[in-house]
């Protein structure tokens, strides 16, 4: 068992590592291992769950005979066999990792390991910029300007920074030792000011008020020994936000689009059209396309999905339970919400691992690559796994 938990404590260790590589294979159109890796893990973890538990036999029944009826369908339709499969493994891996993990107990699953995994992420985003290495995304979208480092989609790492961020501050503060504090605030300050999107400052506004709310009663206690210290740093705080924000790729994105879509004033902005193009990308617009598609066709499509095949050739919504639905059609969707009830009911969560829970279930609903992305969910699901095995006050000191 310990051999295990050391093979997949290293597994999530190198997960930045792997990400990296299946990015860059992504860039060149390569070959990627990412998803190879992440389907062989996928395979373990229903192996896990069948052998330890005889009641998951009936729900992995009944996932395994609708995939073989969607790719039978999907055959016929002359859709991708290789798109449709890695469509199931994306759309089944975030709740079946969610049931391994609130099932695994291990030493090695606690918030030291997602700090040091935050750590590598930060680096592998932040070290290639100074050497001018990496990529924008005006590479693939002109009209933006976005600094990914090697990754391909900036939702995506955006998403994994803002699941593991709060996690291992929580961690650093409560282990009480400025020094890595701040350094890892450093270069937590640094990664924003590039990767400044939409979802991730929004994202970062909420979590700040959690945390304001999660450590009140420290707060209070330190409001009132050093208020003559607390005020003036966050006065010095706010003046370096004016400052900086405007100097942001985040802050110009948001004028240019204001300015592409002739955006003036609050009352311009309220409206269908104009809340599709600023807040969704214009996402709503391509749910429109595959909706009028998928409305038109057979009633087995209806019952078993477009197939990721066909959604791709109009374009993918990301929003994440629309690119789920459309994809595998009712049957599916019934399938997989009655699977995500059933892996949900196994486990609480705690205050820390349910806020971060939800606020990634809603970003899936407005900028996507969530629910259906491995390199996101893998972290997602992870939140369980810190659930089921953390021992409050007992983590290993960070350099251990």
């Amino acid at each position: 068992m310990l051999k295990k938990e050391k093979l997949i404590y290293y597994l999530l260790l190198f997960m930045p590592i792997i990400d990296l590589f299946s990015s860059i294979a992504t860039w060149n159109n390569w070959l990627s291992i990412g998803l190879l890796i992440k389907g062989t893990f996928l395979v373990y973890a229903i192996y896990y769950l069948l052998k330890n538990n005889k009641k998951n036999i009936l729900i992995f029944s009944i996932i395994i005979l609708f995939s073989i009826i969607y790719l039978i369908i999907n055959i016929q339709n002359n859709n991708s066999l290789i798109q449709e499969i890695t469509n199931l493994i994306k759309i089944y891996y975030l709740p079946t990792l969610i049931l391994f993990f609130a099932n695994f107990k291990s030493q090695y699953l606690n918030r030291k390991m997602i700090t040091i995994i935050s750590i590598l992420y930060l680096l592998i985003y932040l070290i290639p910029y100074p050497l001018g290495l990496g990529h924008n995304i005006s590479e693939i979208y002109p009209n933006k300007d976005l600094y990914l480092s090697y990754f391909y989609v900036g939702n995506e790492i955006a998403n994994v920074f803002i699941l593991l961020i709060p996690i291992a501050l929580t961690y650093l503060i409560e282990l009480k030792n400025k020094y890595y504090l701040i350094g890892y605030l450093i270069l937590v300050i640094l990664m924003l000011s590039l990767l400044g999107t939409k979802t991730m400052y929004f994202s970062v506004i909420l979590i700040i008020l959690f945390l304001l709310y999660y450590y009140r009663k420290k707060l209070i206690y330190h409001l009132k020994n050093k208020i003559k210290i607390i005020i003036p740093t966050i006065i010095l705080i706010l003046i370096m936000i004016i400052f900086i924000i405007p100097k942001t790729d985040f802050y110009k994105n948001i004028i240019t689009s204001l300015n592409y879509y002739n955006v003036d004033s609050i009352s311009d902005l309220i409206s269908i059209k104009n809340i599709d193009n600023i807040i969704y990308s214009n996402r709503l617009d391509f749910l429109a396309n595959v909706h009028q598609e998928y409305i038109n066709s057979s009633p087995s499509v209806i019952l078993f999905g477009l197939g990721r095949s066909e959604i791709l050739k109009i374009k993918d919504i990301e929003i994440d339970i629309f690119d789920i639905y459309y994809s595998i059609g009712l049957i599916g969707f019934i399938i997989y919400i009655i699977y995500f009830i059933y892996v949900l009911k196994q486990k609480k969560l705690a205050l820390l691992y349910k806020f971060m829970f939800i606020l990634l279930i809603v970003i899936s609903l407005f900028s996507g690559h969530v629910l259906i992305s491995p390199m996101v969910s893998t972290y997602v699901a992870l939140l369980f796994g810190l659930n089921t095995n953390e021992k409050k006050g007992k983590e290993n000191e960070i350099l251990d």
